[in-house]
């Protein structure tokens, strides 16, 4: 049966469950997400493509990665384009795997979760366009990292491609959770995490679905690109 994508009966959440509808269960904690697979199914397959097109577009040659994992998807793009930097961001083994084996880019480990900040010269970040691909539904806590994304886009950075999944694609509106991919904490409808990113001072330029992987087709990703908006006592 397919999930209902139309509506909800529940209206959108606030800041305490992340926008998310009432009734909804988030985890408490989640494993570590170790980013390595041997199958042949691309995840996201568009994101970066995307976000390569918008960096073209607005004159960008840097690549800041948050969450970047193994960063294979990243790799592929700095083959195309070696005339651009990367910057992946993460931390633990995946972080550890990139330094030993990729011989691109400048990685940075922090904590998601806890950082407030990002040691990234100012020069590169005013060069550059931020990617968050399938990171933030892995965290108990995603506000630290929106910050450090809204925190990038007020030092310069020309704007951010983030992705998530998109629940009402995959198990409706109403699913009560949590996910089934058990290295989620939670997962957002579409209205949600526009929610989310609005409350968090984002502006939002593009939203919309695209591939989830390059197997099925399905459209059950969120992609979208946003600046920083202004809040309180800011000017735009």
């Amino acid at each position: 049966m397919r999930p209902d994508t139309a509506t909800s009966r529940q209206p959108i959440g606030g800041p305490e469950s992340y926008f998310i509808r009432n009734g909804y269960r988030s985890r408490d904690r989640v494993e570590y997400f170790l980013d390595e697979t041997d199958d042949t199914v691309t995840w996201q397959p568009d994101v970066y493509p995307y976000a390569a097109a918008r960096a073209r577009e607005l004159g960008r040659d840097v690549v800041i990665d948050i969450g970047c994992g193994r960063a294979g998807k990243l790799a592929s793009l700095a083959a195309e384009r070696s005339d651009w930097s990367y910057i992946g961001v993460d931390y633990g083994d995946n972080l550890v795997w990139c330094r030993d084996n990729h011989p691109f880019g400048e990685w940075i480990e922090v904590d998601l979760e806890s950082a407030e900040r990002l040691p990234i010269a100012p020069g590169l970040v005013r060069r550059s366009l931020v990617v968050c691909s399938d990171m933030i539904e892995h965290l108990v806590n995603p506000m630290p990292a929106l910050s450090l994304i809204r925190g990038l886009l007020m030092e310069g950075s020309t704007a951010a491609v983030l992705s998530t999944p998109a629940r009402e694609c995959r198990s409706g509106y109403d699913a009560p959770g949590p996910p089934r991919n058990p290295s989620h904490v939670r997962e957002w409808a579409s209205d949600e995490f526009r929610a989310l990113l609005q409350a968090s001072g984002f502006d939002i330029r593009y939203a919309g679905l695209t591939r989830s992987d390059d197997a099925s087709n399905g459209l059950s990703t969120q992609l979208l690109l946003v600046g920083a908006g202004a809040t309180t006592g800011e000017k735009r």
